[in-house]
């Protein structure tokens, strides 16, 4: 078991953003080190393949309203998808918010695309101007 402070260390989460998560309904509440509602949080390691798989979801920009709504039904773990009782139906949402955020993502590549470019050429401008002053 892992202290919140501890799972902030592991994955690079604030423990303010840990408990951010717990409250808005992203990540269940975890067990507590006495029982009761306000004591300490004790994770699992099965909470903190959890909590990674939320953060690598973050970290690629989706939107915690989508995050909410891709887990709403449990992180799907297991490969057989046991315990969900309309498996074809919560894989047909996962991957239309998947497909939505792909394309999201796409966008985003294409715009760094056009500002590398612009990047670039101004860089070519002054590697040149700067070329040219040299010969002078």
């Amino acid at each position: 078991m892992y202290s919140i402070q501890q799972i902030s260390q592991m994955t690079g989460i604030t423990a303010y953003t840990l408990r951010y998560y717990e409250k808005i309904g992203i990540l269940p509440s975890p067990a507590r080190h006495d029982g009761k509602p306000n004591g300490i949080r004790r994770y699992s390691d099965q909470d903190l393949s959890y909590i990674r798989f939320i953060h690598g979801l973050k970290q690629t920009g989706m939107k915690l309203e989508d995050i909410a709504s891709f887990t709403e039904d449990g992180c799907l773990l297991k490969q057989d998808g046991e315990g969900i009782e309309d498996l074809p139906g919560t894989l047909q949402k996962r991957m239309a918010i998947l497909d939505h955020h792909i394309e999201w993502l796409n966008q985003q590549m294409e715009q760094l695309e056009r500002v590398k470019g612009i990047a670039e050429d101004k860089r070519s401008f002054y590697a040149s101007l700067l070329q040219d002053h040299a010969e002078v």
